[in-house]
């Protein structure tokens, strides 16, 4: 009973660690392996992007403080008024300042998404001509991804020449 709950302990320990591709057997020609992630995350494009969407999303969410914290000073004041109008009337602001306060929220989501897809696209083309060259290059075949492999043997695997093909070509993102 006891070496059962060593092995669960060991096997749920394993569990959180991420997975380690072990080498099997030789090379297939002509079959290669890319981590679309890895290359992406690896690429000078991709941190320049994950950079500015973070510095981007930072100036955002102040930027929404602030326009909240308006919001917020005028729905105290017209709490404060309260007793001295109509509820009707009272109620008809309540729902502007709150409808003010949700579409200034939805605004300011749909701008992000708006940069984060333009900007995926951008590495998404320079990723598809990376891959292009790479696989014309190597004499690729087929090209499956890498992530979801249980092992491969690592001459397969072409994420860093992608990388590296994805630097020359798109070194930077400008988010627009």
């Amino acid at each position: 009973m006891r070496s059962i709950s060593l092995i669960a302990a060991s096997l749920l320990a394993c569990a959180g660690m991420p997975a380690q591709a072990q080498t099997f057997g030789p090379p297939i020609q002509g079959l290669c392996l890319l981590s679309r992630a890895g290359a992406i995350a690896a690429s000078r494009a991709g941190q320049s992007m994950q950079a500015q969407l973070k510095q981007m999303q930072g100036s955002l969410n102040g930027d929404l403080a602030q326009r909240r914290a308006a919001l917020d000073q005028q729905r105290r004041q017209l709490e404060a008024r309260q007793s001295a109008i109509a509820p009707i009337e009272y109620q008809r602001q309540l729902t502007a300042l709150n409808q003010q306060a949700q579409t200034l929220e939805q605004q300011q989501n749909a701008r992000f998404i708006a940069v984060q897809q333009r900007s995926q696209q951008q590495i998404d083309g320079a990723l598809g001509q990376a891959l292009s060259r790479v696989v014309t290059r190597t004499a690729c075949s087929v090209v499956m991804e890498r992530d979801h492999a249980y092992g491969w043997n690592n001459a397969m695997d072409v994420t860093g020449a992608v990388t590296k093909e994805m630097d020359a070509i798109l070194p930077a993102i400008a988010l627009q």
